[in-house]
């Protein structure tokens, strides 16, 4: 097995770097041939995995859900199958599809895993893939604060830090929503476009979320006081925050979010565009090598 390795030298406050080493001592361990690659920034994991595709067997992503986001970015139309070694802040995606947090005990799935198709989220605007979750108004708000500043740990601390220094400037964004063909308008804290369960570090803001199911679920949180938001925070790691009222959830294939000034749109965890968007899924577009 020829293995290409991609690594995102800043994800998990520089930690990529020796999970990727730890994951390269396991693969070695069954005779697979290994190449390392670091990305020295945004958008060239993309770059790098799209080279390797047909040179190699398997494409690794170390790093967070970024770097696995960009790296599928780059093997659009490719079947060379993507394994991940989670070694970001949140590694959320991880979480979803049962891989563990260590690295080398990551690698031993990888190890021992098999092909599996999952699906993918389209973009239109800018054209790009995602994986786990789109986050619209407040999450994204949160994303951009923890993407300015030093992530002294991993897990959800960071993630509840930026929520309580972002939730004194909180402010509901007017959206329209079409979820195929069922249509909202009206102020809404968050709009979460989800392909899986978590962000934020095992935040499960849509529980049911499956990421093989050929459909996306949509989480809406319509506006609530400050005091009532810290309140049900707590609920969103269990997935129980769904039967608050001003919760609301839909399921569809494409979803639409417009509003009258562009919002910030987090994309598996960084900011990558503004509304309008329009999101499709992709049944099964995902070729992963998972447990």
């Amino acid at each position: 097995m020829r293995v290409q390795l991609i690594i995102n030298p800043k994800a998990g406050r520089g930690r990529a770097m020796a999970a990727a080493l730890d994951a390269e001592m396991e693969f070695h361990e069954v005779g697979w041939r290994t190449d390392l690659r670091v990305t020295s920034g945004p958008g060239e994991a993309t770059d790098i995995a799209r080279d390797a595709a047909s040179r190699f067997d398997l494409i690794v992503a170390c790093g967070g859900d970024g770097t696995l986001c960009e790296v599928l970015n780059g093997l659009t139309g490719s079947d060379t199958p993507v394994a991940f070694i989670p070694a970001g802040t949140g590694n959320d995606f991880a979480r979803t599809v049962g891989l563990p947090a260590a690295p080398g005990e990551a690698a031993r799935e990888v190890v021992r895993g098999q092909s599996r198709r999952l699906d993918l989220m389209r973009l239109d605007n800018p054209p790009m893939i995602a994986v786990n979750i789109i986050g619209i108004g407040f999450d994204a708000a949160v994303a951009a604060r923890m993407n300015q500043r030093t992530r002294l740990c991993g897990g959800a601390v960071p993630y509840l830090a930026a929520v309580l220094m972002e939730l004194a400037r909180m402010q509901p964004v007017r959206l329209r929503l079409r979820v195929d063909e069922d249509t909202w308008e009206g102020k809404a804290l968050l709009v979460a476009i989800a392909n899986a369960r978590s962000y934020g570090g095992g935040m499960c803001i849509a529980p049911d979320a499956r990421p093989d199911d050929g459909l996306l679920d949509v989480v809406v949180v319509e506006p609530i006081g400050r005091v009532e938001f810290l309140r049900a925070l707590p609920r969103v790691f269990g997935g129980t925050h769904v039967a608050h009222p001003a919760v609301s959830c839909r399921r569809g294939r494409q979803i639409v979010v417009e509003s009258d000034v562009p919002a910030p749109a987090m994309v598996d965890g960084d900011l990558r565009t503004t509304t309008p968007l329009r999101v499709t899924v992709q049944p099964g577009a995902a070729h992963l090598w998972l447990p």
